[in-house]
């Protein structure tokens, strides 16, 4: 910080002041957990014996039935996983095989691990574009021939891609089952990847790429992928038509010979099917596919962006798309349950928390949502609504303070139990599908978990209590990790400042390119020279040894206010005091220029440690960027832009910051942090504003904090020079 001799200072304690509110909040539902069990229970009745004995007749008179009120759950029969048979082929292909002889029927899908996620870069869409391209002519069959076939038995065979799967399925009456198995048997093994008919594949992908641009939903849930799993992450990237054009019929082919392939795969038959039958139509139509040596590929581990808001304008747009992002928990996490109930509880339909908070009481909008993904390395958590663009903060709004509400209160006991209710039925009814047995089968192979698991996930779940929903809401849907995503018109942007900083992104989901930065031509330190001309000159500055400031802080907190007091007085060269007051909440630090501690909620002060002292030392200045270069920080003049010059300076322990300095003027208007914190990158702004001049000197009446958690607009009054002795940098004794 600069100028300003309050802001740095803030920055740091509301840090620790934020630290602390999280594990407040943690704690609360920790205890909440304790008082609420996390396993249902039935609620004690009183009743009242009768005084005495009436045995004379009486006429029943039967109540009209309250409409308004939700009728009990019928008892549900104990869920019964369908009995089923594992086993792997001599080519390595995993087989799963359950039998159900009540409908002619028969399923067979195979799962591939070769999805999207395994696209060589620059040419994305090779995956789907191979999956496709399977059922588009074989060494036997042109693609009509196929087509035909098919639909002489009506029967079908699709095709879908994925993250990391490819899933390749058939539905046929078992009369028909040469039929289907041969062609599916010929695609697996012998494609020919007929050159014309790639080429007019790739022009339907390239006709869907330019089409995306007007499915704002699509748009938010692509961006949510980048924000969360890292902006270049093979789970993130996506096609265009540049990268569909660069796919040619070699990369196709090598694709199919690298992934698709028996021991990559396993296959689900669900139907009217023996083991004997099973056995012998593998052998015939499966055996003969050759196994492949799979090529290593060293996936990423997530790069998660920010907290922040991430901003695609839309001309035109007459809704925003909302949808707020979190890392979510491995599919084996202990975590994972209750999590995935929590995200339903959230934004599952009918009667969820969002359903009846945006939709019936606000009515923003009409069917928000949640989703937890099931993927094999890491997964995200979504949810959000289309709004109308005149209520998007307060759609925003609404929707921070009820996840707010959920980790600091935990849910509802009737809800969660009808929504527990409400899950189970209907994962019980989904059973009743051939294809939702072969895809929960395939699931578990495909994220190496165990079909136990799955086949105890009704227990489980409804295991769960409301300490258990509060926890994992408090985990994973606290302010650290939630990233705000909006596509909406132009004129919204200014409403998303109060949510973070925004990072705006254009349609095709490249960051926005700011103006090219004009050349200044003056060195780091002649630009430090004329900036302390600015604030008053060097006699002026040097002659100030200490300032006390005071004044109001307002702190917006995703929709929650916090105001107080703070004071802080600095002496040079190093030595500081400060206190904030917010009421519940009352933190304080000393610097003593060899020594740093710090105090919280009216605790005992704290000795930090050498190395978080010797941060805080060198932080406790009254004009840091007066003596950026002389406090060994690296620091280089980017250029200029709209007036800013742009100074990115590095600090002797690692730390980021981006100074914006008014040309104008030559004070330091805006200052940019990114702050490593336990939950992840921090990236804060400081602006600075109504500056005032006490005893010759510049120093802003106004700065305004702003973060993905918090915002906070302090207003200061200067004293320089006050009687202040060494005894007011400790902490006092009690």
């Amino acid at each position: 910080m600069t100028t300003n001799t309050t802001s740095t200072a803030m920055y740091r304690i509301a840090l620790i002041a934020l630290s602390f509110v999280m594990v407040l909040s943690f704690d609360a539902g920790a205890q909440t957990s304790k008082k609420k069990s996390t396993k249902k229970g039935k609620k004690s009745a009183t009743t009242q014996a009768p005084s005495a004995i009436d045995e004379s007749p009486k006429t029943e008179k039967l109540d009209p039935p309250d409409l308004n009120v939700r009728p009990n759950a019928l008892p549900g029969t104990a869920f019964q996983f369908p009995d089923y048979k594992e086993f792997t082929l001599s080519n390595g292909l995993h087989v799963y095989l359950i039998e159900n002889h009540e409908q002619p029927t028969l399923t067979f899908s195979l799962a591939v691990r070769g999805g999207d996620a395994y696209d060589p870069t620059g040419k994305e869409g090779t995956a789907a574009i191979a999956g496709d391209m399977l059922s588009k002519g074989t060494k036997n069959r042109t693609a009509q021939k196929i087509a035909d076939a098919l639909d002489g038995v009506g029967a079908s065979i699709s095709v879908s891609t994925a993250g990391e799967s490819m899933n390749i399925n058939a539905s046929f009456l078992k009369r028909h089952t040469n039929t289907v198995l041969s062609i599916m048997s010929e695609q697996l093994r012998e494609p020919t990847f007929d050159q014309q008919e790639l080429a007019k594949l790739k022009q339907q992908y390239q006709a869907s790429v330019q089409s995306r641009r007007s499915r704002p939903m699509e748009i938010a849930s692509a961006l949510s992928r980048k924000v969360i799993y890292g902006m270049d992450n093979p789970l993130a990237r996506r096609t265009s038509k540049e990268t569909i054009e660069a796919v040619t019929r070699e990369d196709v082919v090598a694709f199919h010979s690298n992934y698709i392939r028996p021991n990559s795969s396993s296959i689900a038959i669900v139907g009217d099917i023996t083991e004997k039958e099973a056995r012998d139509l593998l052998k015939k139509y499966f055996t003969s596919w050759e196994k492949g040596t799979r090529p290593e590929v060293d996936f990423p581990k997530m790069t998660t962006e920010p907290a922040g808001v991430y901003f695609v304008p839309r001309k035109g747009s007459v809704q925003s798309t909302i949808v707020v992002s979190a890392v979510g928990p491995a599919v084996s996490s202990p975590d994972y349950d209750a999590t995935d109930v929590m995200v339903s509880y959230v934004g599952g339909g009918f009667g969820s928390m969002l359903f009846n908070t945006l939709r019936e009481t606000y009515s923003y909008t009409y069917s928000p949502f949640s989703t937890l993904t099931r993927g094999r390395r890491y997964n995200r958590i979504a949810l959000g609504s289309e709004v109308r663009t005149a209520v998007t903060d307060s759609a925003i709004m609404v929707i921070y303070r009820e996840l707010r509400k959920l980790a600091g209160e935990g849910p509802e006991e009737e809800a969660l139990q009808r929504r527990i209710a409400t899950e189970v039925g209907q994962y019980q009814i989904a059973f009743e599908r051939a294809g939702t047995v072969a895809a929960v089968l395939q699931n578990a192979w495909m994220n190496d978990v165990s079909i136990d698991h799955v086949i105890n996930y009704t227990s489980r779940i409804q295991a769960l209590g409301e300490g258990d929903i509060q926890e994992a809401a408090s985990r994973y849907l606290n302010m650290f990790n939630l990233r705000l995503i909006v596509v909406g018109s132009p004129d919204v942007r200014s409403k998303l400042e109060q949510f973070g900083p925004i990072k705006d992104f254009t349609l095709d989901l490249e960051p926005a390119v700011a103006a090219a930065l004009e050349p200044v031509n003056l060195s780091a330190q002649q630009l430090v020279d004329k900036y302390i001309e600015a604030l008053g000159g060097r006699a002026a500055v040097d002659a100030i040894t200490n300032v006390v400031v005071k004044g109001t802080v307002e702190m917006k907190m995703q929709g929650r206010d916090m105001n107080g007091t703070f004071e802080r007085t600095v002496a040079v060269p190093n030595k500081e005091m400060l206190v904030l007051d917010l009421g519940m909440m009352k933190q304080a630090q000393w610097i003593n220029g060899s020594s740093a501690w710090v105090s919280m909620m009216n605790g005992p002060a704290g000795e930090q440690s050498k190395d978080e002292s010797a941060k805080l030392i060198l932080e406790a200045r009254i004009f840091p960027f007066a003596t950026i270069i002389t406090d060994g920080y690296t620091v280089t003049v980017k250029g200029k832009r709209d007036g800013m010059i742009l100074v990115e300076t590095t600090s002797p322990f690692g730390r980021a910051d981006r100074y914006y300095i008014d040309e104008a003027t030559m004070l330091v208007s805006r200052l940019e942090k990114d702050e490593q914190t336990q939950q992840g990158l921090l990236t804060t702004t400081e602006k600075y504003e109504e500056f005032t001049t006490v005893a010759g000197v510049k120093m802003p009446s106004i700065t305004r904090v702003q973060n993905s958690i918090y915002s906070m607009t302090m207003r200061a009054t200067y004293t320089v020079n006050a009687p202040i002795t060494d005894a007011h940098f400790t902490p006092p004794t009690k």
